[in-house]
């Protein structure tokens, strides 16, 4: 038991600012409260983002076409076509605006774990993941009561709600 006498220990001050935990600092989850997007939202990104991707594919494929000819376009295997023009709506429009046009319909963009903004390696292994099959639909299952598609963990990344009100989950 100490006396009313005694002096505090060298370098305490109890007026100085509460310092916090270093670590606990770090983790993602109290550095930041991000607005998951429903798996409505995450739905209707889906539909809109096909539409877009045909959009994106009969744009370069014209313009491929009056540059290289007609014949350069038949001579391309269509499954390979369609794997390159998915990666590169996805890869340029997720790098660039941190959104697709899904996205930027239902009011969501794409995200770190943090809440920082995804580098162009994140947004390509995201983009790779999309090719393993049925991948489109592991949105609909839910990690912490929100949904988390194998693209959004494997790549650390998450799709957040950036205007509008939360939906019911």
């Amino acid at each position: 038991m100490s006396s009313p006498t005694a002096q505090p220990a060298e370098g305490y001050n109890p007026y100085e600012a509460p310092k916090a935990d270093a670590p606990a600092a770090l983790q993602p989850e109290t550095r930041s409260r991000l607005r998951l997007a429903s798996g409505g939202r995450r739905f209707v990104n889906l539909i809109v983002d096909y539409a877009g991707m045909l959009l994106f594919t009969f744009l370069v494929g014209g313009l491929f076409g009056l540059i290289a000819g007609g014949e350069a376009l038949e001579r391309i295997n269509d499954t390979l076509l369609s794997l390159v023009m998915m990666f590169a709506y996805y890869v340029s429009m997720e790098a660039i605006f941190g959104a697709t046009l899904g996205k930027l319909v239902t009011g969501t963009r794409v995200v770190m774990e943090d809440g920082s903004r995804a580098g162009l390696g994140r947004i390509a292994i995201r983009t790779l993941c999309r090719f393993i099959p049925f991948e489109a639909f592991t949105f609909l299952t839910r990690r912490g009561g929100a949904p988390v598609g194998l693209h959004d963990g494997l790549s650390k990344t998450r799709v957040i709600l950036v205007r509008g009100a939360d939906d019911a989950r």
